[in-house]
């Protein structure tokens, strides 16, 4: 997880001084290095113990130590700047032909990043995770909980056992799974160890679950868990956006990989196990449309 998503976690779930500067830093985070604590003690009516406990609540030592990295990831961000705004793609003046426009380059570029960053070592270990697991397991809040249930789908499809685990139901649903399964568990923040789908990997790995996360960059509470990460691409903010457009696609993009990687490793046999499924359903289909038409 990335400093500025730690910051609007901050913002979101705190309601004293901590909350007033955080949204401070996302509101003025172009001025934020030039300023002194004094300056923004100032600003925000607080006292200069109170930064400093607000850097402190983001794992840092102090003030200068979160300048310092409040800095470097605005250089990087800004080096490897998209040419759409992930958080704001379009504005109430542009066209449709624009807003087509913008949308279709942001899904390109969060495929492209996501590409990037994939690490082929994890990948072939999530791979062997899915062939060595007699069923497999998706926890995912929504809209992540949507994303699963077309990985399952496809799955099912060649005749592998795979649930999305419906958001309700991850606390029992964890606490019954063992050896013999899998769980990929998806959360973009990966950082609230208390919420969930997060909460429930401590009792996966108790149980010897296999476990792939797909989360963003940075550090979070699943990367430093689950030895198995695919990296979600990390440019969009956790709160301050229009949809998460980005995120959908990086992890919609991942989830295709995974599944046609272990397809492509018993290739034939998965083929003939779609195919010979998809021609029966056809029959099915076509035998109940045969009998809504008798009726008639």
């Amino acid at each position: 997880m990335y400093l500025v998503h730690r910051i609007e976690e901050v913002a979101a779930t705190y309601d004293d001084s901590r909350r007033t500067l955080a949204e401070y830093a996302l509101r003025e985070h172009a001025r934020l290095p030039e300023l002194t604590i004094a300056d923004v003690a100032r600003e925000t009516y607080t006292s200069k113990a109170s930064v400093t406990r607000f850097a402190k609540a983001l794992g840092f030592d102090g003030w200068r130590d979160f300048i310092r990295e409040f800095v470097r990831e605005g250089a990087f961000e800004r080096q490897h700047a998209a040419d759409v705004d992930v958080n704001f793609p379009f504005t109430a003046q542009d066209s449709d032909a624009r807003i087509l426009e913008n949308i279709g380059n942001l899904m390109a570029e969060s495929v492209a990043a996501t590409y990037a960053q994939l690490d082929r070592g994890m990948l072939a270990m999530a791979v062997r995770h899915l062939q060595r697991a007699g069923r497999v397991w998706v926890f995912g809040r929504t809209p992540n909980h949507y994303c699963g249930e077309s990985f399952c789908r496809k799955l099912l499809a060649i005749g592998r056992q795979a649930t999305a685990v419906s958001p309700g139901e991850m606390g029992i649903v964890a606490r019954s799974l063992g050896p013999d399964d899998c769980a990929i568990i998806i959360s973009y923040s990966g950082n609230n160890a208390d919420a969930n789908p997060m909460a429930q990997v401590g009792a996966m790995i108790a149980n010897r679950v296999r476990l792939i996360a797909l989360t963003s960059g940075g550090n979070n509470y699943l990367r430093k868990t689950v030895p198995c990460v695919l990296t979600i691409a990390s440019r969009e903010r956790l709160y301050s956006k229009i949809a998460n457009f980005s995120t959908e696609e990086s992890v919609s993009y991942l989830l295709n990989v995974l599944f046609s990687c272990y397809f492509a490793r018993e290739y034939e046999k998965n083929l003939q196990t779609k195919l010979v499924g998809g021609h029966a359903l056809e029959e099915e289909r076509l035998a109940v449309l045969k009998e809504i038409s008798e009726r008639r």
